[in-house]
């Protein structure tokens, strides 16, 4: 038996390609069963088979390369809009901005809330 051999399920054959895609546009793993029309454990077997790696460890690794892809069309969408690169940029520049704005709230805070020092404390500054 090849170490490439499609896995057949009652559905239809999965290939490592169909496999990889379908990890890549994110289904889940009760999607994937269905699809194909296997089991897990008939699943499992394949991916040691064919990837040397645990089902989980399969599925995580190729949903990565979906992730990836999604990034890059993201990307290439805000090259040809510049609306979203300044909606992005004011989203980014604002997540900095509240956390300045924020620090600079607690520090006046904390100057404005401080006790108010003794008579005493006072007049020996004056003195």
């Amino acid at each position: 038996m090849s170490d490439f051999a499609p896995l057949k399920g009652l559905r239809r054959e999965m290939t490592r390609e169909m496999f990889e895609e379908l990890a890549a546009l994110q289904c889940e793993l009760p999607e994937i069963l269905g699809y194909v029309g296997t089991t897990e454990d008939r699943l499992a077997r394949w991916c040691r088979r064919n990837y040397r790696l645990s089902l989980a460890d399969t599925l995580f690794m190729l949903r990565q390369d979906g992730l990836v892809e999604i990034r890059r069309a993201s990307f290439e969408q805000l090259k040809k809009s510049a609306t979203l690169i300044q909606q992005q940029f004011n989203r980014f520049l604002a997540a900095r901005g509240d956390s300045a704005q924020e620090e600079a709230r607690r520090l006046a805070r904390e100057i404005f809330t401080l006790d108010d020092p003794e008579s005493r404390e006072v007049r020996e500054l004056f003195e």
